[in-house]
C-alpha cells in the first residue's frame, strides 16, 4: 500500500483551472480527515455530501460555503482516505484554501498524476486502466471516448489477465514435472499444457493482427492532401477546416512545409495535412518540402490525390500508393473534364459533401473497433515478445520441458508488464508524466 511508503497527504485543484462557477479541491492521504478540524466542519458519512461553511483556522473568518464529500479508505479513487471540497471557483477562495493547506505539516501540493499514481500503487487501477483514464481525459471525439472508457473499465486488462492466468496455470503444471520427477506425473500433462498454450497463442496472434485500428483511433487517422502544384491542395485544407490555415496563391510551390488540421469526421479523429506539390524542384528549399511530402504520403493512412480538371495534363497517382488513395478532381467550376467520380470546387462549394462522405467511409473502416483493441505501442511491443516466446514453445518438437518452462516464464513476464503487475518501476515516469495536476 502506498500509505506505508509515503506519509504525505496531497491536495490539488481537481477541476479545470481558471475562474469558474464551481471548483473541486481534492485531498488524499493519511491525514485527509484533518480537513474537518482545520475548517471547523463535521465530515459527512462516507460517500455522502453535505453543505458546510468553511472557517479560517486562524482568524475565524468564513471562507466559503462548500459541498463536502468524504471517501473512506479503501473505497476511494486513490485507495486512501480522501476529501473533496466543491467550492465557488473564484481565485481568491482557491488561493486562501491552498494557503491554509500549505501551512500544515505533512501536507503537500500534488505532483502531476500523483492521485492516479497512488490509485495504481494501491491496486485501484492497473497500468492499462490508468492509460485509459488519461485517454478519456484527452478524448476529443465520440469513438475516442468510447474506446478510452472501455479501457479504463478494464476491457483490455481483463483479456490480458485471462491470458496471463492461463499461462501461469500451464507454467505451474510444467514446473511440477521438473520438480517432482520421482512422482508419477503422466507425460500427457506436458502435451496438454502445450495444447492450452497454442490456444492462447492463436488468440494473441488474432489480437495483434488488428491493422492498428486502436492506435489509429487514439492518435488520429492521417490523411494527406497531395498532387502536383496548383491543384487546389491548400484551398481544400482551408475549406475542410473552415479557416485559413494555408496560404493560397496562383504561384506554384507556395507550400514548402506540411500544414495540419484536426477534424472530427463521424465521431472519429482525423489529422489532415496539406503538403508541397510534387514536381521537379526548382530550388533546394522546395526540394526539401517535396521530400517531406513524399515521406508523409508514404506514412499516411489515406491520400487525397488532387487533379486539376481545368487542364488537360495531370500527373496520376503514383503506383505505390494507389491502394490507399482517392483521386479527387478540383476546380469543377471551370472544368474541361466530364464524368469524373469525384469532382469538387472549393470556390463554389461543389462536391465537398460527397467527398467528406467518401472520406468518412475510409476513416470508419480504418478506425472502427468492436471488442478489445491495442491502443499503444507499449502494449504491442510486449504482446509481440509474448508471442515470440510462445511460438518457440509451440515449435519445440522435442518438447524439452526446461526450455518450455523458461520460455513460458518469459512470456508471462512480458504479458504482465502491460498491466504493471511486475517490473514496472522503469515504466512509472513514462505513464504518469503527461497527467495534469489534480488527477
Amino acid at each position: 500500500m502506498y500509505n506505508n511508503i509515503n506519509s504525505k497527504t496531497i491536495y490539488a485543484l481537481s477541476s479545470a483551472p481558471g475562474k469558474s462557477g464551481i471548483a473541486v479541491i481534492r485531498v488524499s492521504g493519511p491525514e485527509a480527515k484533518k480537513i474537518g478540524n482545520l475548517f471547523n466542519i463535521d465530515l459527512p458519512d462516507p460517500k455522502k455530501v453535505q453543505i458546510a461553511k468553511l472557517v479560517h483556522p486562524h482568524n475565524g473568518d468564513f471562507i466559503d460555503k462548500a459541498l463536502v464529500t468524504f471517501f473512506k479508505s479503501p473505497n476511494s479513487f486513490t485507495g486512501e482516505n480522501m476529501v473533496e471540497l466543491s467550492i465557488h471557483g473564484g481565485k481568491a477562495i482557491k488561493d486562501m484554501i491552498f494557503s491554509i493547506l500549505a501551512g500544515e505539516e505533512n501536507f503537500s501540493y500534488a505532483e502531476p498524476g500523483e492521485f492516479t499514481r497512488r490509485a495504481f500503487l494501491n491496486g485501484k487501477l492497473d497500468l492499462v486502466e490508468v492509460e485509459g483514464l488519461a485517454d478519456l481525459i484527452n478524448a476529443e471525439t465520440e469513438f475516442q471516448r468510447k474506446q478510452a472508457f472501455d479501457q479504463m473499465e478494464g476491457k483490455l486488462s481483463n483479456l490480458y489477465t485471462k491470458w496471463k492466468g492461463q499461462l501461469v496455470k500451464n507454467l505451474s503444471y510444467l514446473e511440477a514435472t521438473i520438480d517432482f520427477v520421482e512422482e508419477e506425473i503422466s507425460p500427457e500433462v506436458a502435451v496438454s499444457q502445450v495444447t492450452d498454450i497454442k490456444v492462447v497463442l492463436s488468440e494473441l496472434d488474432a489480437h495483434l493482427n488488428d491493422s492498428n485500428k486502436g492506435e489509429r483511433l487514439r492518435d488520429g487517422f492521417h490523411i494527406i492532401i497531395a498532387g502536383s502544384p496548383n491543384t487546389g491542395k491548400s484551398s481544400l485544407l482551408n475549406h475542410l477546416s473552415n479557416r485559413d490555415i494555408a496560404i493560397v496563391s496562383d504561384e506554384a510551390g507556395t507550400t514548402r512545409d506540411s500544414l495540419d488540421a484536426y477534424l472530427d469526421i463521424n465521431g472519429f479523429p482525423v489529422i489532415i495535412t496539406d503538403t508541397a506539390g510534387i514536381r521537379k524542384a526548382k530550388t533546394e528549399l522546395e526540394n526539401i518540402g517535396i521530400k517531406k511530402s513524399q515521406t508523409k504520403i508514404n506514412e499516411a493512412d489515406l491520400v487525397l490525390w488532387l487533379m486539376d480538371s481545368s487542364i488537360n495534363k495531370n500527373d496520376g497517382i503514383p503506383h505505390n500508393i494507389k491502394d490507399k488513395s482517392i483521386e479527387v478532381w478540383t476546380k469543377s467550376d471551370i472544368s474541361i473534364h466530364k464524368n469524373k467520380d469525384i469532382i469538387i470546387s472549393t470556390k463554389e462549394d461543389q462536391g465537398i459533401t460527397q467527398l467528406i462522405d467518401i472520406i468518412g467511409q475510409f476513416v470508419e473502416k480504418g478506425c472502427r473497433t468492436e471488442g478489445s483493441f491495442i491502443t499503444r505501442s507499449r502494449h504491442r511491443d510486449a504482446l509481440e515478445k509474448t508471442k515470440n516466446h510462445l511460438s518457440i514453445i509451440v515449435k519445440n518438437d522435442l518438447l524439452d520441458i526446461e526450455v518450455v518452462v523458461e520460455e513460458l516464464r518469459s512470456a508471462v513476464n512480458s504479458l504482465a508488464r502491460i498491466t504493471g503487475h511486475i517490473d514496472v518501476e522503469d515504466l512509472l515516469e513514462v505513464i504518469f508524466k503527461d497527467f495534469c495536476i489534480g488527477k
